[in-house]
């Protein structure tokens, strides 16, 4: 029954689609459990470039099953035209399944979900107006559809007529874009939806646990990080769904015991993308540096991430959370040419020190970081020679850089990203899916 969770440590964008990629090409399933569309992941594969937001990132690997779980939402006409984009670059996505159970992210939702954020004025939660909000709104409200509804024209027919009334009523009311749709145009639409996604609809639940009896390989896969979880991150500003370690159990169907491994991905120093408090956030004239050196662009959004020094204090509470059972820096290449690199290792908050991540935005808006500088590296580029040679020949300061992270987490980082590409990376661990999740044979 081996399994690995595969979730962000920080908000987001760490490359968990790189190392996924690096590491299911043993796993027989890879199984997206949250989140929707809203999320990005850049995958390099030679000189084929995949820019998947709704795909799970095994779906560039033939032969995989690559699944949208329960607990993620699904944009059908967007889906559609990505996995058309998909295979004219070319990718396969005949591994694709999507649970019947999935919610289903409307074109009213998008249209709520702009109308919301102009009725919050000045005090916007940043989303991506993708609807992702509004969907899970409807999911909880028990009134959303879901992707077997559209399997069913009874179904559809009945929640249609009860929910499109009410939802012009709603945009009207919050001064959204009107909703032009007839009841007869949206069945017809989402009939179609069904025609053409009917091969890949099934109880993914039942597929995932059967894998997982049969002793496959299978892979979960977060949609955003950590500290967008709707508990227990930096609440209001964060996404609507279950990121921590948790969610996986829930988003894919699984039980708790059914989980091997976790692995959190550290990117080597802190983004974020909309609003919400950033400790270790840099200047103006620094962060543009590292976002242009780092290339963070919103891969949904095309905005600048915002950018800021490692917080191991975010590090540590999702560890806590989720449950690490090692680590994957990334993107520690970008951190090239620096004299001192600083890493946050306390916050100041109220003159007081604390290690531990405050649910209060008031005090996290307060707080100042505590930096511990490491020596910087400099002058190094030569990526294919530490690939042929080994993690040795990286850079003393490189590796005790990573040696920082482990022994302030007490998590060993397994894996070590140095550029985009899927060789570029290091697997100090030896074979993944053989291993007990002490790591001992």
């Amino acid at each position: 029954m081996p399994s690995l969770a595969v979730i962000g440590s920080q908000w987001g964008d760490e490359g968990k689609g790189k190392i996924i990629d690096f590491l299911d090409a043993d796993a027989d399933l890879v199984v997206r459990f949250q989140g929707g569309n809203n999320a990005g992941h850049t995958i390099v594969v030679g000189d084929r470039v995949f820019k998947l937001h709704g795909l799970p990132s095994g779906v560039v690997r033939p032969g995989k099953l690559a699944v949208i779980g329960n607990g993620a939402v699904v944009n059908v006409a967007e889906l559609l035209d990505e996995i058309e984009q998909t295979e004219r670059a070319g990718g396969s996505v005949d591994g694709l399944r999507i649970s019947d159970r999935a919610a289903l992210i409307m074109n009213y939702h998008k249209k709520l979900d702009g109308a919301e954020e102009r009725y919050r004025g000045r005090k916007p939660v940043g989303t991506t107006k993708k609807g992702i909000g509004p969907a899970y709104q409807d999911k909880i409200a028990r009134i959303g559809f879901r992707a077997g509804d559209l399997l069913e024209e009874d179904t559809l027919r009945e929640k249609i007529a009860m929910l499109l009334p009410y939802k012009k009523d709603l945009m009207a009311m919050l001064g959204a874009e009107e909703c032009c749709c007839t009841a007869e145009s949206l069945f017809e639409k989402m009939s179609g939806w069904g025609a053409k996604l009917r091969k890949y609809i099934c109880d993914t639940s039942v597929l995932v646990n059967e894998a997982l009896d049969d002793g496959k390989n299978v892979m979960f896969e977060g949609a955003q990080g950590a500290m967008l979880d709707i508990d227990h991150g930096t609440y209001p500003f964060v996404t609507s769904s279950a990121t921590m370690g948790g969610g996986v159990c829930t988003g894919a169907g699984v039980a708790p015991n059914r989980l091997d491994r976790v692995l959190g991905i550290v990117k080597a120093y802190t983004t974020r993308v909309g609003e919400g408090p950033f400790v270790t956030e840099l200047s103006e004239e620094d962060e543009l540096a590292l976002q242009k050196k780092g290339g963070e662009f919103g891969v949904t959004t095309g905005r600048g991430r915002r950018c800021g020094w490692l917080d191991l204090v975010v590090v540590n509470h999702a560890n806590m959370l989720c449950g690490f059972s090692s680590l994957a820096v990334t993107k520690i290449d970008v951190l090239n040419d620096l004299e001192t690199v600083p890493v946050c290792t306390e916050y100041e908050i109220d003159g007081e020190r604390t290690g531990r991540f405050p649910a209060s935005i008031k005090k996290l808006e307060r707080a100042r970081p505590v930096y511990t500088e490491l020596k910087g590296w400099k002058g190094w580029d030569d990526a294919e020679t530490a690939v042929r040679e080994g993690y040795d020949a990286l850079p003393r300061e490189m590796r005790d850089y990573v040696a920082f992270i482990e022994e302030r987490t007490g998590v060993p980082a397994d894996i070590v990203s140095i550029g985009p590409d899927r060789d570029e990376t290091f697997d100090r661990s030896g074979e993944w899916w053989n291993r007990s999740p002490t790591g001992n044979d």
